[in-house]
């Protein structure tokens, strides 16, 4: 097999079939711009809505001997081998490369299978032979390779286009990008980061005079869009996790955005209805990881304002909590940007409150402070813990803070804290991913490692923490810790978010943003009613946050048989015209079975 990366954009293509497979095909050539034809009798609803949006031309009737030789690219993908058979024959014919689903026989190409980060494409096949071991492997990959990939060879592009512009010999210029090359990517552990501009002007600056191939001074700068006028930023918190507290002005802002920088932590909050033409851009950081530098965070809000965008930045919890918002919104105030600061929930309020935390209670705690514990690791530390130590009536908050645990409670027990005074972790706080340790201070270091939870987390210190035994209401619902997919329109979300899961709505055909949502969290439980739900949902099943746990709940005898045709693990029933609470107990009565 001979490997190529077409241009199909503009390019006459054609599908016969309107299936779910079809409509895989159809998916992926409208992503690359091709002009698509559609033929097929009955079509699945997502080729109908490409249909209906112009995306494609749709034809509902069957295909017509001879017809396939019209185009530059054909698929086929019909459960009629002899209809198959004839694509294949005609396309073949005339020279055109032509594909049938699952039949590598009548096949003059295949399809590899790719992991998309931004402009990387990684793509891997195995000729049609063993396509089971393929997708294993893109999952593999997907793991491997991080959004910030995508974010990292746009850098990439940018500084080839600055080194071009100097006017150096090839040699030059090969050996700035060993320089890019060795300087952001370790190949023995597969990270990358972004380097900041002001390392790429290291880079170019360490080009002599007389390695220029002309004596013309290079300038290089920034610019806008032609035309366009500087776009707004909106800092929006995502709150912490749980997509259902997102505020109602940050979920506006999100839908009339051009372009939304999310941070990881802020990916479970994503509209899952994000109109499919907004620019994502990951620049998520996790414990010790920080793939992205804030410098070039801040750098490309600018840009992208400067290109007339409207942009959100959106961060976890708060923009102006520990989350570095002012910092980025000094940046846009230096460059005399417009932007606008959306408030969220903060974690260190919404997280407490989860696990039945009240972070102040009358004649308890009558204040609150809220400290970074990276703080306890520091020289010359500006928490005082004499003070916190000293303070009965507060409850002291600490984020990100599970690294430094156990100073920090040595800190405070050193100061004279009570060793006996109420303590708690929590571990992903609103989301269905919480979990949560009781305990004292001095005992709180062995507990959270006995009971093993990793970040992010918030610590909690003081005497409201003991009310958590009463006012736990999350563990109290049945379906506590279940994070459930379902199709928007149906009636079940809220008898659902009652019952206590984390409910994700999607519509079809899902969105990148969607998709994103999808793998920010693991899902425990997906409900489709129909069996385009589940031709369409499994195209993602085997993702990141779709592992084979995952129990599928079929609403009614069509789609529980297509989910068994597709393979799909954890098959379970429910009776056609299943009500809200009817799914619940469902649910609930699976709960105990199985967990």
């Amino acid at each position: 097999m001979f490997p190529v990366m077409l241009q199909l954009a503009g390019q006459s293509c054609l599908v016969v079939g309107g299936g779910g497979v079809a409509y895989r095909k159809i998916q992926g050539l409208v992503a690359e711009n091709a002009k698509v034809t559609v033929v097929a009798p009955d079509v699945v609803p997502g080729v109908v809505t490409l249909a209906d949006d112009g995306r494609i031309v749709l034809e509902r009737r069957p295909y017509a001997a001879g017809e396939g030789a019209g185009y530059v690219l054909v698929f086929a993908a019909t459960d009629d081998r002899g209809v198959n058979r004839q694509v294949f024959e005609d396309a073949s014919g005339a020279g055109i490369w032509v594909n049938v689903a699952d039949d590598p026989e009548l096949c003059t190409f295949h399809l590899p299978s790719v992991v998309r980060r931004g402009d990387l494409h990684l793509a891997v096949a195995s000729g049609g032979t063993a396509p089971f071991a393929i997708r294993r492997l893109r999952r593999m990959l997907e793991r491997w390779i991080g959004p910030e990939w995508g974010e990292w060879l746009e850098a990439a592009a940018r500084f080839r286009e600055k080194v071009r512009g100097l006017g150096v010999s090839s040699v030059s210029r090969e050996a700035l990008f060993d320089k890019y090359f060795e300087t952001t990517v370790d190949p023995e552990t597969r990270q990358i980061r972004v380097p900041t501009p002001h390392e790429e002007l290291g880079f170019l600056e360490g080009l002599g005079d007389g390695e220029r191939e002309d004596s013309n001074e290079v300038i290089i700068t920034g610019g806008r869009v032609e035309g366009a006028g500087p776009g707004m930023v909106s800092l929006v918190g995502s709150g912490p996790g749980n997509p259902g507290l997102l505020t109602l002005r940050g979920y506006r802002r999100l839908m009339s955005a051009d372009a939304v920088v999310y941070d990881r932590l802020a990916a479970s909050a994503l509209p899952c209805d994000l109109p499919e033409g907004v620019e994502l851009r990951c620049v998520g950081k996790s414990a010790g990881r920080h793939p992205v530098p804030q410098e070039e965070i801040n750098a490309m809000l600018i840009r992208l304002s400067e290109q007339g965008k409207r942009v959100v930045r959106f961060k976890g919890g708060d923009p102006f909590v520990f989350g570095r918002g002012g910092e980025e919104a000094e940046a846009l105030a230096a460059a005399d940007l417009p932007f606008e600061v959306v408030p969220g929930v903060t974690a260190g309020i919404a997280g407490p409150a989860w696990a039945g935390i009240p972070v102040t209670h009358r004649r308890e705690a009558v204040r609150v402070t809220f400290l970074t514990a990276h703080e306890c690791e520091k020289d010359g530390t500006q928490v005082r813990w004499d003070l916190l130590a000293q303070d009965p009536s507060s409850t002291l908050v600490a984020y990100m803070g599970m690294k430094a645990l156990p100073v920090m409670v040595n800190s405070l027990l050193a100061a004279g804290m009570d060793p006996e005074t109420p303590a708690a972790v929590v571990e992903r706080g609103t989301t269905s991913a919480q979990r949560s340790v009781i305990s004292t201070l001095s005992d709180l270091p062995e507990a959270v490692r006995q009971e093993a939870l990793d970040p992010p987390a918030l610590i909690v210190i003081g005497p409201t923490v003991r009310h958590s035994n009463s006012l736990n209401w999350v563990v109290r619902r049945p379906l506590a810790g279940r994070r459930i997919l379902l199709m928007r329109g149906t009636s079940w979300e809220e008898a659902l978010e009652y019952a206590g899961a984390e409910v994700v709505e999607s519509s079809l055909p899902l969105t990148p943003a969607a998709r994103v949502v999808l793998e920010a969290l693991p899902l425990t439980d997906v409900v489709v009613a129909s069996r385009e739900e589940v031709e369409a949902l499994d195209l993602v099943r085997g993702g990141v946050g779709w592992g084979p746990d995952v129990r599928a709940w079929c609403v009614g005898p069509e789609s529980r048989k297509r989910a068994l045709e597709f393979g799909w693990n954890r098959v379970e029933w429910a009776e056609i015209e299943v009500a809200g609470h009817e799914l619940v107990e469902h649910l609930a009565a699976e709960s105990v079975r199985v967990d």
